[in-house]
């Protein structure tokens, strides 16, 4: 052991020379990378009334891992062609490629905050796509909760229509099932609107100032561990070597010598 630190010891200029040529390269391929901004908008995920039965738990876990589903909503490859085309930002690379250098959606753990987040080169577009995305995600949300409405409705009152058909017949089960109907369809009604989370844009982010990518000192400090693992590994290799080119003629030499 003594004499493999000895070893590195005289051979430091090794590892002098691998680190800073590592930190140079990375230095120098950070400045010639092009900057990148990071603009974020937040949806608040509203959850409906407390006295609809279905949320009696409304902040379990399982309620809580069912919101990842408007991530699906906002990272569509749909709205995210239609955001590109509202900037003129649409380029050679497809969708799938464009959508995974720009685009991050996620619902942080145990929150109801939808966080949209767009890397673009431009910070002011990226905030103004964030936002975008966030509107058109609430506008979308909204325009399925109203259709989910309508349905229910149109549903409850089809029963109705089909009680009051049976019920021309003025038997009392039929008066029955009409009353039992219009029951059904005041409730629906009533609570229709409760059924299904309001999204609301609670944070339309800001024009970012600074770059988050490329990260320098990260880069800078990631050459640095990667170049001294690599020289000191070269190193030991140079070491195990070495003794192992001298530990032979000593063999030869106690052979003969036995």
């Amino acid at each position: 052991m003594f004499r493999y630190i000895d070893h590195l010891r005289r051979r430091w200029p090794v590892i002098a020379v691998a680190c800073g040529a590592a930190v140079a390269f990375a230095l120098l391929a950070a400045l010639l990378m092009p900057a990148r901004y990071q603009a974020t908008a937040r949806i608040l995920i509203q959850q409906p009334p407390a006295s609809d039965v279905r949320y009696a738990m409304a902040m379990s876990p399982v309620y809580l891992e069912s919101l990842r589903s408007y991530e699906l909503v906002a990272s569509g490859d749909r709205l995210f062609q239609d955001a590109l085309n509202h900037f003129n930002l649409a380029q050679g690379q497809s969708i799938e490629q464009l959508k995974r250098s720009v685009l991050k959606v996620s619902v942080p753990r145990n929150t109801r905050i939808l966080e949209i987040s767009v890397t673009l080169r431009d910070p002011v577009k990226a905030q103004a796509l964030a936002l975008y995305i966030a509107e058109q995600t609430v506008k979308l949300t909204h325009e399925y909760s109203a259709t989910v409405e309508r349905e229910l409705v149109a549903a409850a009152q089809k029963q109705l229509d089909d009680a009051e058909a049976a019920g021309a017949k003025g038997t009392h089960d039929a008066q029955t099932a009409v009353d039992v109907a219009m029951e059904h369809l005041a409730d629906v009604r009533a609570s229709a609107s409760g059924r299904i989370e309001e999204l609301q844009v609670v944070d339309p982010g800001i024009v970012p100032s600074k770059p988050t990518s490329p990260n320098v000192p990260v880069m800078l400090a990631a050459a640095l561990l990667v170049a001294l693992a690599g020289s000191v590994l070269y190193l030991t290799f140079e070491f195990n070597y070495r003794l192992e080119r001298f530990a032979a003629p000593l063999s030869r030499v106690k052979s003969i010598h036995d």
